[in-house]
């Protein structure tokens, strides 16, 4: 197996486009990183640069102890998996399967056995003699992944490998992946700009915007502690709720001010807060939709120091939750997403009270966007 050391690289193109700037990275032996991040933010690029299959414009690339800048892809002892498959049509997928091993010059009976054994890890022992034509996108994924194992590489490089398929195979396919990479305890290197897929297999995310690394972290220190307004709002679904406000201080009190609403904020909260100064200065909160609720009619929020009021948009029926789209009093353009559950009642137009959990509220400044909550 092996480690991957990235120090320094950078990728520029004709023109000095700069598709990745100063990525610096250590992947641990067995680790599965995944780089996610919106499109042109240099995670293939950066990917196929491991590969080889670009050149690095300046960096160091280590695999394991050996620098491999200028060493050919086949020399670097990874397995590629593509988001297209990249299968022979004409072969068979035995014969695409064994390829790789006939051109190394692989004894036949040993070729047989890999082709079987990850044909069984697979579940595609039944299609070996068919063509990538008469199977389905997740068969013909599977024969790619096929592929690559029975290489038996130290790193396995997976770039946008789930994205030509359906929601339910795609989820089927993560399991998939994350069950192969338990069980083969092979370092794995995944580029995908869906988020939910990062957060589902990686035990570390590496987010990425415009060439340059946001953040390298656990998934849920991504979710829960996010070093930026970009990171938060990429990280989770729906997008986390952004709102600016002023805040003021009054005493150990402070408050979010913002359209015609004031909520006060939780003391653990401000208790984390990094600004040297937060009377009248304008910030920008952020709250995911789990961390409100909508408040019961009947309920008595009298005492409630955090409640907002809006007037509901729209509605969307999940099925085991309702997602409720909201304005807020005061901000006419403003979205704010809260979770209703699954027999949430409310109507287009109707004004709603909205309760923040101001514990799990983040606090960005309003120019830099970084995040001033210390962990």
């Amino acid at each position: 197996m092996a480690s991957i050391s990235l120090k320094n690289i950078c990728k520029t193109y004709a023109g000095d486009v700069k598709a990745v700037i100063d990525f610096n990275l250590e992947i641990h032996d067995k680790e599965f990183v995944v780089f996610v991040g919106p499109s042109g933010c240099g995670k293939s690029t950066t990917l196929r640069m491991i590969a080889g299959l670009e050149e690095i414009t300046s960096g160091d690339l280590y695999i394991e102890d050996r620098r491999v800048n200028n060493v050919e892809p086949k020399d670097r002892d990874i397995a590629m998996v593509f988001q297209n498959y990249a299968l022979y049509p004409y072969m068979t997928v035995f014969e695409n399967m064994a390829f790789g091993l006939r051109l190394r010059k692989v004894p036949k009976k040993e070729i047989e056995q890999k082709v079987k054994e990850a044909s069984k890890i697979l579940g595609i022992e039944d299609y070996l003699n068919r063509k990538p034509k008469n199977l389905s996108g997740g068969q013909r994924q599977r024969v790619a992944l096929g592929r690559a194992i029975v290489r038996e590489p130290k790193v396995f490089l997976l770039d946008e490998p789930l994205s030509n398929l359906d929601a339910k195979m795609r989820t089927q396919m993560r399991t998939e992946i994350i069950r192969l990479h338990n069980e083969l305890q092979t370092t794995f290197v995944y580029v995908t700009h869906d988020q939910t897929e990062a957060m589902t297999m990686g035990t570390r995310i590496v987010v990425m915007k415009d060439g340059y690394i946001q953040q390298v972290d656990t998934p849920d220190n991504l979710y829960d502690y996010p070093v930026n307004k970009f990171v938060a709002g990429f990280i989770g679904t729906p997008q986390m709720n952004f709102v600016d406000v002023i805040m003021e201080q009054d005493g150990k009190k402070v408050s979010a001010v913002f359209g015609r609403n004031r909520i006060e904020i939780a003391k653990e909260t401000v208790a984390r807060i990094t600004a040297e100064e937060v009377n009248k200065r304008q910030f920008v909160i952020g709250i995911r939709s789990e961390d409100v609720r909508l408040c019961d009619e009947s309920e008595d929020t009298s005492k409630n120091k955090a409640i907002a009021n809006g007037v509901v948009k729209i509605t969307e029926k999940l099925g085991n939750e309702t997602l409720v789209y909201c304005t807020l009093e005061g901000l006419p353009d403003s979205e704010f997403v809260v979770r209703g559950g699954a027999r949430c009642r409310v109507n287009i137009g109707d004004p709603v009270k909205i309760a923040f959990d101001t514990i799990h509220m983040q606090l960005f400044d309003y120019d830099t966007e970084l995040n001033l909550l210390k962990r």
